[in-house]
């Protein structure tokens, strides 16, 4: 892989450790496996890090963090993969969660309408300008349909992801091997 972009555009332990709040961790934010640069590290900090992105709550990059240090990979890495799910893909995301948590429990899915109702009555809850239910709609949102599907779908996901990395890392550097072998046959000629 490129490890050179990555490290470019990587951020240095010691900017990480000198803000504010990092003295809490103690001495494992230094750990060289959290910074490392390498197949195994970053394999697994886009497991850990896609993974916690399809966690439905705001703390996904706390989570990624904890994950990451536990686990020993890519520290940076796996908290930047939680912004997978940001406000544009947040609602593709969690509808396909809603319809593998629905084939699998055998609800009926939901029509765009009813879609739509549901993105308007979270949006305007959020700002507190209704107290209605969904079910006072007319459909049921089954939220165990819902989280089911997210953690289905996010273990799938992750898992190919990191397999993909490990087959891309893989390719790479027999990519590199070669054209190094190569080069020594034309030198030697």
């Amino acid at each position: 892989m490129p490890k050179k972009f990555i490290r470019r555009h990587m951020p240095q332990p010691e900017h990480i450790i000198n803000l504010p709040g990092m003295h809490r961790l103690g001495d494992r934010i230094t750990e060289p496996n959290l910074w490392h640069i390498n197949r195994r590290s970053i394999s697994g900090a886009v497991f850990w890090g896609i993974l916690c992105a399809w966690i439905p709550f705001p703390s996904q990059m706390l989570i990624a963090a904890f994950c990451a240090i536990v686990f020993r990979v890519n520290l940076p890495l796996s908290i930047a993969l939680t912004w997978v799910t940001n406000p544009f893909t947040l609602i593709p995301i969690f509808y396909s969660s809603y319809c593998l948590g629905s084939v699998i429990f055998g609800i009926p899915l939901l029509d765009i309408s009813q879609i739509k109702i549901i993105v308007v009555h979270l949006t305007t809850s959020m700002f507190g300008e209704t107290s209605r239910s969904l079910s006072s709609y007319g459909f049921v949102f089954d939220f165990r349909a819902l989280l089911v599907g997210l953690v289905v779908e996010a273990l799938v996901v992750a898992t190919i992801a990191k397999f993909i990395v490990q087959w891309l890392w893989r390719w790479h550097v027999i990519r590199e091997l070669r054209i190094r072998q190569e080069k020594r046959k034309n030198i030697n000629k």
